[in-house]
């Protein structure tokens, strides 16, 4: 028998913004379902969002961790290492993140314009390449195969016409 109960230490931040993500997920299901239950309206809705609710319930355990005396000082020297980090982040850093938001931006704009298959393999090549990537032959060979990838997945799985311009 223990001398003492174990105390847990909530992570309301993540365990909150991960309800968000299942509410809004649940609420987006059941709305297209209540719209219609036709199998062109949920074929990709339904499957998507078992997977990410299932997602959310196996993370959930990890937003309560177990406080004990052997694992608060390192935990606190993690904490305060983790701070410092933060703390000395400059915009240099941040560069990356902006590259890939404004790739995506542009990918998005693209997508009427040059097509689905040009725009995707561009905005992949774009990511890999901002990312640190830098040999040639991934650089040229798994754009493509994203590309073809998802432009004959979703023709597959989508009874509408999309925009391409090779594929």
């Amino acid at each position: 028998m223990r001398d003492k109960p174990f105390a847990y230490e909530v992570d309301w931040g993540h365990l909150i913004f991960l309800g968000v993500i299942a509410a809004a997920v649940l609420w987006y299901l059941l709305d297209a379902m209540s719209v219609s239950l036709n199998i062109h309206n949920l074929l990709l809705v339904a499957p998507l969002s078992v997977i990410a609710l299932g997602l959310c319930i196996v993370i959930v355990p990890q937003c309560f961790r177990r406080r004990g005396a052997e694992d608060a000082p390192a935990r606190e020297d993690l904490h305060a290492a983790g701070s410092a980090v933060l703390r000395s982040s400059d915009r240099k850093s941040l560069l990356p993140v902006g590259g890939v938001a404004l790739s995506l931006g542009l990918y998005v704009s693209l997508l009427n314009v040059i097509g689905f298959d040009v725009a995707t393999c561009l905005f992949v090549f774009a990511v890999m390449l901002i990312c640190g990537e830098r040999r040639p032959l991934a650089l040229i060979v798994y754009p493509l195969m994203v590309a073809v990838v998802l432009v004959l997945g979703f023709r597959a799985l989508l009874p509408y016409p999309m925009y391409t311009l090779v594929i």
